[in-house]
């Protein structure tokens, strides 16, 4: 005769008796743990195969949460122990009681995806199906991830403020000492080639007359407007900041020759064309890389800012749950 299943979480008291759903028979010695209860954050229960899905679904969460995708518990896979997975569900039961998402919103999100993606509710069943995952499974995880963007939404995004002191100072701290120091030189360039001209006297004629108006006080970017033909011309002739590897060597030869708002005198060929170069400023290495970093480091910090945040958040709501977790003593 078989012993039917029996439910062994009782309510004693104040506490929560952690326990099992068991089977066994008469012909078997020992008892097979069906399930148990891992955890429970204000009476909402945390199972064993609550954890179990949790494995099974990672991949399919690692696209839907955005608590989870990207994070080092993430890049851990197979590896995330069940004493890890146990205590991101709690984090997540407070979130969702925080943040609750109704099935029509969840509804509603999956309409909007099936209409960006241009497929409906079979396509996607069929989809999940092959990946090994259920509707109900990517239902849940749009719930989660309802909730979670509500958090960050109406609680973290205002907090998270990074200036450009901020990345100066993380550039400074992590990457300033560790590199060599180099120039690098902002620079317009006037070309006047023999194209349009009868001969070289007539190209070298040109330039004479727009570096005769640049030292009238003309701009040079006016003058290379009107007088250049290099691609650069529209832009008065902003080469924008080179290093010396990165210029042509005649170029080079006469920037080296300048200081900074200093323009240079006519050189070049027929066979070239007539060049004149002003050397706006010379720019730090270590200032140009961290200009062409300033979005990467200003991404980074923003990203440890909301965790930071979101763990401030979640911290505050624990001391106001009632939190289980097997194991270890409830808290007081």
């Amino acid at each position: 005769m078989r012993i039917p299943l029996i439910y062994r979480a009782l309510l004693a008291g104040s506490g929560l008796l952690f326990g099992s759903v068991w089977v066994g028979s008469v012909a078997l010695a020992e008892d097979r743990v069906i399930d148990r209860i891992e955890a429970s954050v204000n009476g909402k229960l945390i199972l064993l195969s609550d954890l179990r899905d949790f494995r099974r679904t990672a991949r399919l969460r690692a696209q839907l949460d955005p608590l989870f995708q990207g994070t080092p518990l993430s890049a851990k896979g197979e590896k995330i122990s069940d004493s890890e997975i146990a205590q991101f569900l709690v984090d997540e039961k407070i979130i969702l009681q925080a943040f609750p998402a109704t099935d029509s919103e969840v509804d509603q999100e999956i309409g909007s995806i099936l209409s960006n993606n241009r497929i409906d509710r079979n396509a996607l069943r069929s989809t999940l199906r092959t990946q090994g995952y259920t509707f109900e499974d990517y239902f849940d995880l749009i719930r989660v991830g309802i909730a979670k963007r509500s958090l960050i939404d109406r609680e973290i995004r205002t907090k998270v403020t990074i200036s450009d002191d901020d990345i100066r100072n993380f550039y400074v701290n992590k990457y300033s000492k560790t590199v060599e120091p180099s120039r690098n030189f902002r620079v317009r360039l006037i070309h006047v080639s023999l194209k349009d001209y009868k001969n070289a006297a007539g190209a070298r004629s040109a330039a004479g007359l727009a570096l005769a108006a640049i030292r009238k006080g003309e701009s040079f970017t006016e003058v290379a407007k009107r007088f250049s033909d290099g691609p650069n011309a529209d832009g008065g002739g902003d080469l924008g900041v080179l290093s010396e590897e990165q210029m042509n060597p005649l170029i080079r030869a006469q920037v080296r020759k300048l200081r900074a708002g200093e323009v240079g005198e006519i050189f070049g060929s027929p066979k070239e064309g007539y060049f004149i170069v002003q050397l706006v400023e010379i720019v730090a290495g270590e200032d140009l890389r961290l200009v062409r970093m300033k979005e990467e480091i200003r991404g980074q910090l923003a990203a440890d800012e909301y965790q930071r945040q979101i763990t401030l958040w979640l911290e505050r709501q624990r001391q106001d749950a009632v939190i289980y977790v097997a194991g270890t003593k409830a808290k007081p």
